[in-house]
């Protein structure tokens, strides 16, 4: 009993020693990160609008481009728009049925199965960087669906443009027009799926739309739409529009080389898109 006793009393002793060893609490360290982005000063200069025209070709000189693509291959093998569509959708809205390689059309890639506007959603600014740079990818003179290694041919400022565009000026389709997809994208090119456009404008006004016409189009496009009449194959802007308003947003906005469209220039803000296309689905005043 003696010795269960003197055991008891060196473990409470032991124990003193141990809590008597602990020093007093030291200062607080440092506050952890926020979590939130840093955003780079590089990306606060860019310009979207010249970065929208990057994404339809880069090396064109509207695009700070130098005029030359630099392979022997064709230019839909080095465009951003060939593979991942206007939209950023790829093949799963406006360019499911797009031919590309695996379906006999040589001077094409495959459109992307990747969903490009979730990507940029859930990427950082530095990692979207990273993404476009792409110094990993294919050589830019392979024709193949990889997507190319653009570091030694894009420009810092090109790809920080394309960024900025990306992030802050690329329209979500669904604010212009419904796109129904019959069918799967495409992989036979003698089952192609059926691409249906509906309801194009949207909530926009015909009246505005038309104000912008006058004030930014009729000079080259005449009152009708039809002065030039080969836009892109289709006669007149009206017909352009009507059947590719997948396309028609971003030339406008982001502009197209060689034709006074610049990017930025005309017409920029959804609203006024809005009111452009609704004015534009009018067949009588911009025919066919």
């Amino acid at each position: 009993m003696r010795k269960v006793v003197i055991f008891h009393i060196l473990m409470f002793a032991v124990l003193l020693f141990i809590m008597g060893c602990e020093g007093d609490q030291g200062p607080a360290g440092p506050a952890g990160s926020s979590g939130e982005e840093v955003i780079p000063a590089a990306y606060t200069s860019a310009n979207p609008y010249p970065g929208g025209a990057a994404y339809s070709t880069w090396y064109d000189t509207e695009a700070g481009g130098s005029g030359d693509y630099g392979a022997a291959i064709g230019k839909d093998f080095v465009r951003c728009k060939a593979c991942h569509a206007w939209d950023g959708l790829g093949n799963a809205a406006s360019y499911s049925d797009r031919t590309g390689q695996s379906t006999g059309k040589s001077s094409r890639p495959d459109v992307s199965s990747v969903n490009l506007r979730s990507t940029v959603a859930l990427s950082t600014i530095a990692e979207l960087y990273a993404l476009i740079e792409h110094s990993w990818g294919r050589p830019l003179d392979a024709a193949s669906n990889e997507m190319p290694n653009y570091k030694p041919n894009l420009t810092t400022s090109q790809i920080w443009n394309l960024v900025k565009f990306m992030k802050e000026e690329w329209i979500d389709p669904v604010e212009l027009y419904d796109l129904a997809v019959t069918g799967a994208p495409m992989t036979d090119a003698d089952n192609p799926p059926t691409l249906t456009f509906s309801n194009i404008g949207k909530n926009g006004s015909a009246s505005n739309g038309n104000t912008l016409i006058t004030a930014n189009c009729v000079v080259c496009h005449g009152s009708n739409g039809k002065k030039i009449e080969d836009v892109d194959g289709k006669t007149g802007i009206g017909q352009f529009l009507r059947q590719k308003p997948h396309e028609a947003w971003f030339k406008i906005k982001f502009g197209q080389e060689g034709t006074g469209m610049n990017p930025g220039e005309l017409v920029t803000s959804t609203s006024d898109l809005k009111d452009l296309y609704k004015a534009l689905t009018n067949d009588t005043t911009y025919p066919e």
